[in-house]
C-alpha cells in the first residue's frame, strides 16, 4: 500500500504540482478570478470586438468604424495590402447615380468579406464584378462589409445605406466563428444605432461563470480553458436555441428589408479554417454545427443560402484557401468563394431555346 501511494505521488501528484507551479508563474494575468472570468474568458468566448477600441474611430451607428477617406497599409507575416475607404469609411467606391439597366449588388458582413490582405482588385467584390463581365452580365458591387462587424451591425449598415443604393441583390455573410454570440447580446435601437442587451450580457456572464466554476482553483486549468475550451464552448452555446435565435431573426429582418427595396436577398455561411479542415481541432470545437443550423433555417424559410462547406471541405482546402497564420481567406480563397457565390447566388439563369 505504501509503495502504491508513493508511486502515485511521484508519478501523478508531483508532475501536476509542477505544472500548477509553472502556470502560476507564467499566467499571472489569470490569477484574479473576477478579471479572468468576466474579461479575459468572456472576450475569448465572444472572439469579437464588443466594446469600441480606443484606437478606432467612433461611429454613431456602429460603435466603431474605419475612418472615412483614409488610406492605410497593413503588413503582417502573411500579407501587406492597402486599405482605401470612401466618405462613409467603407472599402468601396462612392455611391453613384444608378444607370439604366445596371445590375447592382450590395455586400454586408465582416472581415471575411472585407478582403483582408488583398489589394482591391483581388477582393471578393472585384472578383464578382469580373465574373459578371466574363458572363456578359455586368455587375456593380458595393461592399459595405467591415472589419469586426457582427451580423447586427451588418443589418444596421443595410438599413442605413441600401435604400439610397437601390440594389437588385443584397448579400449577407455570416461568420460562425465570431458573429453568433455578439448577435445575441446586441441589436439596433430605435435610431438604428448599435445597442447592447444588458440582460443577455448578464445571462452570458452567468453561464460562463457556472461552466468555469469547477476549474477556478487551478491556474493551469484556467489556462487550458482559455486556450482550448473557450472555442468549444463558444460553438456549443452558439448552437443553443436561446443564443442562435437572434441570428435567425437578423436573417429574417435582412430578407424583409431586401424585399421591401425590391431586391433579392442571399445568405453566405462562412467557417474558420479549422472547421473546413475538420481535423482534431475542428471536431473538438463542434464548429460546423451552428453553420448547419443557419443553413437549415434559411432553407426552411426559402431564403437562398450558400453553405461554404459545400465548396471547401478538408485539410487541402483549408491549406489552399486560408492564410497560414491569419484566419482569413487568401487570394485563392477569395476567388474560390467568389466563384461559388456567383455560380449559386448571382449568375443569370441559362436561357433555353424555344
Amino acid at each position: 500500500m505504501l509503495r502504491t501511494l508513493t508511486f502515485l505521488i511521484v508519478s501523478v501528484i508531483v508532475p501536476l504540482c509542477a505544472v500548477e507551479y509553472y502556470a502560476r508563474q507564467r499566467f499571472v494575468d489569470y490569477a484574479d478570478e473576477e478579471h479572468f472570468i468576466h474579461q479575459l474568458a468572456f472576450e475569448r468566448l465572444l472572439n469579437s470586438l464588443v466594446i469600441p477600441a480606443a484606437g478606432q474611430a467612433h461611429s454613431p451607428l456602429f460603435g466603431y468604424a474605419l475612418s472615412p477617406n483614409a488610406t492605410e497599409t497593413v503588413s503582417t507575416a502573411d500579407y501587406s495590402y492597402t486599405i482605401r475607404t470612401n466618405s462613409l469609411g467603407f472599402r468601396t467606391r462612392e455611391l453613384a447615380p444608378r444607370r439604366a439597366g445596371e445590375q447592382r449588388l450590395l455586400l454586408f458582413g465582416d472581415s471575411m468579406l472585407f478582403g483582408v490582405g488583398l489589394e482591391q482588385g483581388h477582393t471578393l467584390a472585384a472578383r464578382l464584378e469580373q465574373f459578371g463581365s466574363e458572363a456578359a452580365s455586368p455587375l456593380n458591387v458595393y461592399n459595405y462589409s467591415m472589419l469586426s462587424f457582427s451580423t447586427a451591425q451588418a443589418l444596421i449598415a443595410a438599413r442605413a445605406y441600401a435604400p439610397a443604393a437601390q440594389p437588385d441583390h443584397m448579400l449577407l455573410g455570416i461568420f460562425v466563428a465570431n458573429d453568433l454570440l455578439p448577435n445575441a447580446i446586441s441589436h439596433a435601437d430605435t435610431q438604428n444605432r448599435l445597442s447592447y442587451d444588458t440582460t443577455r450580457i448578464a445571462q452570458l456572464h452567468g453561464e460562463l461563470e457556472k461552466r468555469l466554476a469547477p476549474l477556478m482553483p487551478s491556474i493551469a486549468l484556467r489556462a487550458w480553458a482559455y486556450s482550448a475550451w473557450m472555442p468549444r464552448l463558444r460553438f456549443q452555446l452558439a448552437a443553443e436555441d436561446r443564443f442562435i435565435q437572434p441570428t435567425y431573426d437578423l436573417i429574417d429582418e435582412f430578407t424583409a428589408l431586401s424585399q421591401s427595396l425590391g431586391a433579392r436577398a442571399s445568405i453566405v455561411i462562412i467557417y474558420p479554417r479549422y472547421a473546413v479542415s475538420d481535423g482534431l481541432k475542428g471536431l473538438w470545437s463542434t464548429s460546423r454545427t451552428p453553420g448547419a443550423l443557419l443553413a437549415q433555417h434559411c432553407r426552411a424559410k426559402g431564403i437562398p443560402v450558400l453553405d461554404l462547406l459545400d465548396y471547401m471541405d478538408g485539410a487541402s482546402d483549408a491549406e489552399d484557401y486560408y492564410y497560414k497564420e491569419d484566419g482569413h481567406f487568401n487570394g485563392a480563397g477569395n476567388e474560390h468563394v467568389a466563384r461559388a457565390v456567383y455560380r449559386e447566388l448571382i449568375a443569370p439563369p441559362t436561357k433555353v431555346r424555344p
